[in-house]
């Protein structure tokens, strides 16, 4: 949404959480299990470091351990009833022998949904008695993003709840926490490539976590 030109075809995907609006179209029936998870709930899955999966779109199919990599398939061909089993006694496992989050980065995950993005990484890192450097390395390793990139998301979220129950553009903006309205509105082109006024009330499905597309359905 935000890049018309970028135009991409997958059926079975895993992202960081995003930082800009996406339109997503499909042709026919689509079938899939989706799993919406923490970005440290993926961390502790997949066992990757989230600093790795910049790349745009990856299959979480080969994220998972060689073992597994049929497990898109299996999903597939399981029945209806039998998918949930099936992703309890494959996933679970992996996700109690996972790498352990640390407590400051959990604490940090929690207060920036606590204030809606709406705390400085200076105040996180203080009271997580770390530096800012190294709370910023930390949440690339284990949530995929600096704590700036997530707060803007978050921000943008609690904007996009106002603006979509009625507030006025320039209450939006005094209450998401932006400079003025001339902000927010910046703010909302760079990120939808739309103004507010443009983009149809409930049109955006934002979410912060984690959506990875285990089953292979048809392109999206």
């Amino acid at each position: 949404m935000a890049d018309p030109k970028d135009v991409r075809r997958v059926s079975s995907q895993a992202n960081l959480p995003a930082t800009t609006a996406l339109l997503a179209q499909h042709h026919g029936d689509v079938s899939g299990v989706v799993i919406r998870m923490t970005p440290m709930g993926a961390y502790r899955l997949f066992g990757v470091p989230m600093s790795h999966w910049e790349a745009p779109d990856l299959n979480p199919g080969h994220l998972l351990p060689r073992i597994l990599r049929l497990l898109p398939e299996q999903l597939r061909e399981a029945a209806p009833h039998e998918r949930a089993g099936l992703l309890d006694r494959t996933l679970l496992p992996l996700l109690e022998a996972g790498p352990r989050i640390s407590p400051e980065v959990s604490w940090a995950w929690h207060e920036l949904h606590r204030t809606r993005g709406r705390i400085r990484a200076a105040q996180l890192a203080a009271g997580a008695l770390w530096s800012v450097r190294h709370l910023e390395r930390r949440f690339r390793q284990q949530v995929g993003r600096s704590p700036a990139a997530i707060a803007r998301i978050l921000r943008f979220t609690h904007a996009i709840r106002l603006r979509d129950a009625g507030l006025p553009l320039a209450r939006v903006a005094q209450l998401a926490g932006y400079h003025d309205q001339a902000h927010f509105t910046h703010v909302f082109r760079a990120t939808t490539g739309l103004t507010p006024t443009q983009l149809p009330v409930d049109r955006l499905d934002w979410s912060s976590a984690l959506l990875p597309l285990l089953a292979p359905g048809a392109p999206v």
